[in-house]
């Protein structure tokens, strides 16, 4: 009998779990926006957006793993000729609009699809037209500002859960990259 009353309480929590997968809660993030708000991207901007687009791919990808969330980022290519193309990168969509349609508009109609399946949605953006239009769907708005400052703190629980001291957060430092007694050794190294 308690096998029984066990398997079906596994059951119920494994359908809970998928159904939380597929509705959950999503992050959208148009991707120019957060680019051009955010002091981190600003020389690299000036260098590359092929590089900041990797960089905040990447920031997008660790934050929703962290939040448990789908992420989707969302960059404008209006003026690039041809289909929106949608990719899988570190287990986030990343989509480029197609040519007839800004990114301001995938997400807007992304925001009122999802909604309809009634997922939790959280859109990403400073443009205060796109913020009104998303909320009027039904999703959350953020500011890039108010994202900031979560992705920041979100970066910090991490590294604390980690136990990775906080000069590594920034730098290129092994000291951050090793733990334990692989650390413990390199420091007695250093010391000799």
């Amino acid at each position: 009998m308690l096998p029984m009353l066990v398997l079906s309480l596994c059951m119920k929590l494994f359908v809970s779990v998928e159904a939380d997968k597929i509705m959950g809660e999503y992050l959208i993030v148009d991707g120019y926006n957060v680019i051009n708000s955010w002091k981190e991207y600003a020389q690299l901007r000036r260098e590359s957006y092929e590089h900041c687009r990797e960089k905040l791919i990447g920031s997008i990808a660790e934050y929703v793993a962290f939040k448990g969330m789908h992420g989707i980022v969302v960059f404008d290519a209006m003026e690039v000729s041809g289909p929106a193309a949608v990719e899988i990168l570190h287990g986030i969509e990343v989509v480029y609009s197609g040519e007839d349609e800004t990114a301001d508009s995938w997400i807007e109609r992304r925001a009122y699809d999802l909604g309809k399946q009634k997922a939790k949605v959280f859109v990403v953006t400073s443009d205060y037209a796109e913020q009104i239009n998303v909320m009027g769907a039904g999703a959350y708005r953020i500011s890039s500002r108010e994202f900031h400052e979560d992705f920041v703190k979100a970066k910090k629980e991490i590294a604390a859960r980690l136990k990775i001291p906080n000069r590594a957060l920034n730098r290129n430092e092994l000291g951050g990259r090793v733990q334990g007694e692989v650390l413990a050794y390199l420091e007695k190294l250093r010391r000799l």
